[in-house]
């Protein structure tokens, strides 16, 4: 399976990574140093009407475009960036409308945490794949 990288948090082009995460971004829980979303996902939260809690706090360092998230426990590679995607999933809070109202989120499917298997650069259109 192939991942495109559709977009890069506050960046036009490129972005550089180190065992911390992507350099420059604001550093939101050092266990999950980089967060991936799929752009169908991004796309329901741009669309959505009814907005949940986390529409306007989580921040996506990645947006990469593909039918279905890696799996969790997966090694996924660009061309110098190497991503292991963790086990832990984005929570839910309970105060979201809505959580509260058995709604259906984007976020809980189209949403990955990673940490850096191999720093390096990532840009635009570079896709990842699955390499273990």
């Amino acid at each position: 399976m192939a991942y495109q990288v559709a977009e890069i948090l506050d960046h036009d082009h490129c972005a550089q990574f180190n065992a911390e995460g992507m350099e420059g971004a604001k550093r939101k829980n050092p266990k999950r140093p980089v967060s991936l979303m799929s752009l169908s996902a991004r796309q329901e939260v741009d669309a959505a009407s009814l907005r949940g809690l986390c529409y306007e706090r989580f921040q996506v360092d990645i947006t990469i475009e593909c039918d279905q998230m890696p799996e969790k426990g997966a090694i996924i590679q660009a061309e110098t960036l190497a991503l292991g995607i963790l086990q832990e999933e984005k929570t839910c809070w309970p105060e979201c409308q809505l959580w509260q109202e058995g709604l259906p989120c984007p976020l809980r499917e189209g949403v990955r945490f990673a940490w850096v298997a191999a720093p390096g650069e990532l840009c635009l259109g570079e896709v990842f794949e699955v390499v273990g």
